[in-house]
């Protein structure tokens, strides 16, 4: 009988993850700047592997933490008023275990990230480029081994860290829209066709061949 009480407490808290409910946090702006935010937020931190930029949602992928072999988060944004609007975490873990709340740590520091980004406290390495008709290219780097909370492990895909002038200009990658200009994309090893678009300027697009586990960094300085 204390034998089959065990086993059912254990069964129990394995279940508790799967019946987490998603976590909500009002933020006090639009609800494009808070999907741009929370966007570019998961792009410099994890792995986004879905965007639907109409219905205001998108799914990124986490590394490994001490508790848990990583998440997968959906996020969406529930429009309030014309200055305010909700960000919604649903995270999901990728392998049956027991989290110890991990999950909800996670969208816990997330909201921060976002706060953060939002109010351009973000602290990030900035590099000054001079004006030039090609694209910069640097040598392909080693991913770092260690897995985190906010480090993918290896997945086998190339890094390209683009930047633009003007900012914020579209950038698509074969010819599917994937963000504004800064980005960081996650691309399959092969050639992508890269395009970078702004209002009033001239398209860019440019052939680039993707080497597995890699690190590019463009920079695109489109003319008028």
């Amino acid at each position: 009988m204390f034998k089959r009480l065990i086993l059912l407490v254990l069964l129990f808290s394995m279940a508790l993850p799967l019946l987490a409910k998603p976590k909500k946090k009002l933020f006090d702006n639009s609800a494009t700047d808070l999907f741009n935010a929370a966007l570019r937020t998961a792009r410099e931190r994890h792995v986004v592997t879905y965007v639907n930029e109409k219905m205001l949602m998108f799914t990124f992928s986490t590394g490994r933490s001490v508790f848990s072999q990583g998440f997968i988060a959906n996020a969406s944004i529930e429009p309030q008023n014309d200055r305010s609007a909700v960000l919604v975490i649903n995270v999901q873990m990728k392998d049956a275990e027991v989290s110890f709340g991990a999950g909800d740590r996670m969208a816990d520091k997330f909201f921060e990230q976002v706060k953060e980004t939002l109010g351009g406290t973000v602290t990030q390495k900035s590099v000054v480029h001079t004006a030039q008709a090609e694209i910069a290219v640097s040598p392909p780097k080693a991913v770092p081994p260690e897995p985190s909370l906010t480090a993918p492990p290896n997945t086998g895909k190339g890094t390209v860290i683009l930047t633009a002038t003007p900012e914020d200009a579209d950038v698509s990658v074969d010819g599917d829209f994937v963000g504004n200009a800064p980005v960081s994309l996650k691309l399959t090893p092969g050639k992508h066709t890269i395009s970078v678009a702004a209002k009033g300027y001239r398209a860019f697009n440019r052939e680039l061949k993707v080497l597995e586990d890699s690190e590019v960094r463009l920079t695109v300085n489109l003319e008028r």
